[in-house]
């Protein structure tokens, strides 16, 4: 579970840090960094899973406007295999070059180390924090993503499964595609892979029986799933439903269905994807505006669900989100977090205070400007 988030000189966000809990909204106005934390989040997923370059990701324009400080520093504090990761990263940035590297990586268990970059060597830990092998690296790539898993490295090796199962996504079901060249094992930004990424965790046969239970609950005719050939290697997703009366299921592409149904699907294979065996815990899920597109009587019963999955311990999650059942459902636990902008300038996030709402609805509050943060 993430536990705690530092981020500074990343656009808007100088010196931003806050703790997390199983669940968490972030409000504020537009343009206050919320959606800003969730890039970084990103950012440093893609960094340290996928291999990513880091002027891919970082570029020397997210640095914050008015700092003259070519440096932006990441750290994060993840809970999990018995104990405390911290993961630490320092940018050097060279704006008239347009370049940027690692100044230094960082990754602590329980205070101890397990590797440390700096200056372009690498020095590694044994599980029992005795000191390994040290060598020279790319400082434009990940150097706890280049190590190999070995067996006296299986504390590393965890911290970065586990922050593969971080999934950050603002949901744009228009851009979604319905043909699936191959399997994919995380969605991408917007889920435009979604058919391709269904088709991965469909080979979970109790998580697709588990999702397609649920959507013919929630989603009016769904009946089931199905892929078509589409040329040699490519796979046409399929929807079909059920009329009442009729002997046999409609079939519908994919990009057939209207935005609002893609939504509700996506959500809820969020949801269920998330339940997939695996020995690194929980899925945190980060999803901007995930009430887009959806009608209200929809929009109850996923946040109950993903409530109730935060409160069980299956789940983390953490929501941006100006609809006013999230506000209402989620602030009931008093896990939210209040972004603002002061003059446009640097974001400040205050902690959620309780309410005083005199019989107002939480979002009543927000709309009047009358939230109490600590």
């Amino acid at each position: 579970m993430l536990k705690y988030i530092y981020i500074d000189n990343y656009k808007s966000l100088v010196n931003v840090e806050f703790a997390t809990k199983a669940i968490n909204l972030l409000l504020g106005a537009n343009g206050s960094g919320k959606s800003a934390v969730f890039e970084c989040v990103k950012g440093v997923r893609d960094f340290v899973c996928d291999g990513q370059r880091l002027m891919n990701l970082f570029p020397t324009t997210s640095l914050t406007r008015w700092q003259s400080i070519p440096y932006q520093k990441f750290e994060f504090e993840i809970e999990g295999y018995g104990g405390v990761y911290r993961y630490e990263m320092s940018v050097e940035h060279d704006e008239l070059k347009e370049r940027a590297r690692v100044d230094c990586e960082r990754l602590f268990f329980d205070g101890k180390p397990l590797l440390r970059m700096e200056t372009g060597e690498v020095y590694l830990y044994r599980d029992d924090f005795s000191e390994g092998p040290h060598y020279p690296v790319d400082q434009t790539l990940s150097a706890v993503g280049a190590v190999p898993p070995r067996n006296d490295n299986t504390k590393l090796t965890w911290f970065r499964e586990k922050l593969r199962r971080f999934v950050v996504v603002q949901i744009v079901p228009p851009m979604m595609h319905e043909v699936s060249p191959q399997e994919a094992a995380s969605p991408s930004a917007h889920l435009e892979n979604y058919a391709s990424w269904y088709r991965y965790i469909s080979q979970d046969q109790g998580v697709a029986f588990q999702l397609t239970e649920e959507l013919r609950q929630v989603l009016s005719g769904f009946d089931h799933f199905k892929f078509e050939p589409y040329g040699e290697k490519h796979r046409l997703l399929k929807v079909c439903f059920q009329t009442e009366g009729a002997e046999t299921s409609t079939e519908y592409s994919y990009n057939e269905l209207s935005d609002g149904q893609k939504m509700l699907i996506a959500l809820y294979s969020l949801l269920y994807a998330a339940r997939m065996e695996s020995e690194y815990g929980w899925y945190t899920l980060c999803i901007d505006e995930p009430g887009n597109f959806l009608a209200l009587p929809e929009i109850q019963p996923w946040i109950a669900e993903l409530y109730d999955r935060c409160e069980e311990g299956l789940l983390q999650a953490l929501i941006i989100s100006h609809h006013p059942e999230f506000i209402n459902y989620l602030l009931a636990s008093l896990t939210g977090y209040w972004f603002e902008r002061p003059d446009g300038l640097s974001t400040r996030v205050k902690p959620i205070a309780p309410q005083d709402n005199a019989g107002l609805p939480v979002s009543e509050l927000v709309a009047r400007g009358w939230l109490m943060h600590e």
